[in-house]
């Protein structure tokens, strides 16, 4: 079986596995109903290590920076590089399903559930961005990369996250919420 058949297969899995814990007007918080909601240090650690995955995938999107992974999909596409291309999306992605999962359990804080689901939202567009660059590693002339990661909502979802961020709740005598926000990755 080959890569782009077990990639496929466990991305299946996972929407259906997704769709199976949530409904349409759900939040991420509802993946894991029956977990006793997390606590502000919690929270911090599971979002921080989110933010982390992500900009280990992709880069700082707010400054534009890319990632060593990104970077190296950029020049595999740039190259025409398919087997390089998959190599460098795959580790993108797994560190995308690692920003998921720690989404998930981020959002059992319920002060920053509705934020957690726009998180949620942009690492899935950033999903559709990774395998669109891998494509277009494959077959030239695929479809703009971008333009997936727009259908999949991640302009909003960037917005809803970056906007969200600020009305979070610290509580007294916390200290920042993730170094991840000073570049400090």
């Amino acid at each position: 079986m080959n890569l782009h058949a077990i990639r496929a297969a466990a991305l299946a899995i996972v929407v259906l596995a997704v769709a199976a814990c949530s409904s349409s007007a759900s939040t991420a918080a509802s993946v894991a109903p029956s977990l006793a909601p997390a606590t502000f240090d919690e929270f911090t650690t599971q979002f921080c290590g989110a933010v982390t995955s992500l900009f280990r995938a992709v880069g700082n999107p707010d400054a534009n920076t890319p990632s060593v992974m990104s970077k190296a999909l950029d020049d595999a596409v740039n190259a025409g590089d398919g087997v390089a291309a998959d190599k460098a999306a795959a580790a993108m992605m797994a560190e995308l399903e690692s920003a998921r999962v720690q989404t998930a359990a981020a959002a059992r804080w319920q002060p920053t559930a509705a934020i957690m689901v726009h998180m949620d939202r942009l690492i899935v567009a950033y999903e559709a961005l990774t395998t669109a660059k891998e494509t277009l590693a494959h077959t030239p002339g695929s479809p703009d990369p971008f333009k997936a990661f727009e259908q999949a909502g991640g302009r909003e979802a960037w917005a809803g996250v970056v906007g969200g961020v600020g009305s979070i709740p610290v509580p007294s005598g916390s200290s920042q919420l993730c170094k991840a926000f000073s570049g400090q990755v």
